[in-house]
């Protein structure tokens, strides 16, 4: 695990391009990388009760997390032990008092023992249910934040490597928040590694978000790391980390907008990165969480969860609005877009603009990266990520 002071001094490009490119590296990774991850599922709030379950994947895992009728909170391998058909259908939902395959009616508990199985004397007269129980998963919460591993006995606090220790933004439970309905997706034509060193990236702040986000610079922001994690401030002001660059409070001030009271105060990241697969983004305003899901080596779909004040529901627009939305699938597309994106006023575009040409260099023979740009509000930053794949790829 990286020592929480270990941001290179030197920043370097550590990964060659055929991990962006290549099928065969993402069938490593999720060999190697996902399958021994923490994934972000969903809120507490989605299994409060008994035989709620919200399902989630991890590389090519399929998980499901469920209340158990003694309250306790399991996570399983979503497959049943007869044949391997998924279980619960993918989202959220109750089955409750118990787990039954569709397909041939094997009966499991809540704690993911197998109850019943149809015609077991006649057909299965040996079977040893206790041998035949749900492949476990390992669970738990993190303010308000249910995580998943597909390893059993896992412990979050490893993951976290101090993060828990570190200001947190929102209160996920507060009635001050109010959730979007639906998760926002896009589809990315780039690699999720192209997106998430785009994420991290100090260095273009200020040049390719002028306009939306208007830096800061490379001296004036900063990421700290926690084990393979990293967290995002502005130092633009003197002894005061803040959550946000000052060109977007200014803009925010100037059209009065009300700050959700518990985030008002200044203290907490504007960016939490959740090595590997789930970005966080905070501010007085609003709270989402974001999921890669690498499709391919080159595609990539990010699920963008919001929570606002009450005041951005009112007046927020349609997911219509989005530039970019394909009226067929519900996604977010390039390919769909009715103006040049740096044209949109939308630095969640632009990003997607940057990473996807990214991406299409990637595949040049003359392809190559030069010098980076060293510090923690510059590139450097990408050389802690990149290290920090390769390790779990080593592993």
């Amino acid at each position: 695990m990286q020592n929480s002071s270990q941001m290179p001094e030197v920043a370097t490009q550590e990964l060659p391009p055929e991990a962006y490119t290549s099928e065969e590296w993402l069938a490593q990774e999720n060999k190697n990388l996902f399958s021994r991850s923490w994934a972000f599922a969903g809120t507490e709030a989605k299994v409060a009760n008994a035989g709620d379950y919200i399902t989630a994947t991890a590389g090519h895992f399929n998980l499901v997390v469920i209340r158990g009728s003694d309250r306790e909170l399991r996570a399983f391998h979503n497959i049943c032990r007869h044949r391997g058909t998924e279980l619960l259908d993918r989202g959220c939902g109750n089955t409750g008092k118990t787990i039954v395959c569709p397909y041939h009616s094997w009966t499991f508990g809540l704690d993911g023992a197998l109850r019943g199985v149809p015609e077991q004397k006649s057909c299965f007269p040996d079977i040893d249910k206790k041998e035949n129980g749900l492949h476990p998963a390992s669970v738990a919460v993190f303010k308000g934040l249910v995580f998943v591993n597909p390893e059993p006995d896992q412990k979050l606090s490893d993951w976290l490597s101090g993060l828990e220790d570190v200001v947190w933004p929102h209160d996920i439970t507060s009635p001050e928040l109010i959730s979007y309905d639906e998760p926002v997706t896009y589809e990315m034509q780039c690699n999720w590694k192209v997106f998430f060193e785009n994420a991290i990236d100090g260095y273009h702040l200020a040049y390719l978000h002028k306009n939306t986000l208007g830096g800061p610079t490379q001296d004036k922001n900063i990421w700290d790391p926690y084990g393979d994690n990293q967290v995002w401030y502005s130092i633009e002001n003197e002894n005061l980390r803040s959550r946000v660059p000052n060109f977007v409070s200014t803009r925010y001030d100037r059209w009065e907008a009300p700050k959700i009271p518990h985030a008002a105060q200044e203290g907490y990241g504007g960016v939490y990165m959740l090595f590997p697969t789930t970005l966080i983004v905070a501010s007085p305003w609003s709270f989402s969480i974001s999921v890669m899901e690498p499709i391919s080596a080159g595609v990539t779909r990010l699920h963008v969860y919001v929570w606002a004040g009450k005041s951005w529901i009112s007046s927020r627009g349609s997911v219509e609005d989005i530039p970019g939305y394909d009226k067929a699938t519900g996604l977010i597309k390039s390919s769909h877009w009715q103006v040049h994106p740096l044209e949109t006023e939308d630095f969640q575009t632009e990003d997607i603009y940057v990473v996807e040409k990214m991406q299409r260099a990637l595949k040049s023979p003359r392809y190559a990266v030069g010098k980076l740009a060293a510090g923690p509000g510059a590139e450097s930053p990408l050389t802690f990520f990149q290290r920090s794949v390769v390790r779990h790829m080593e592993s």
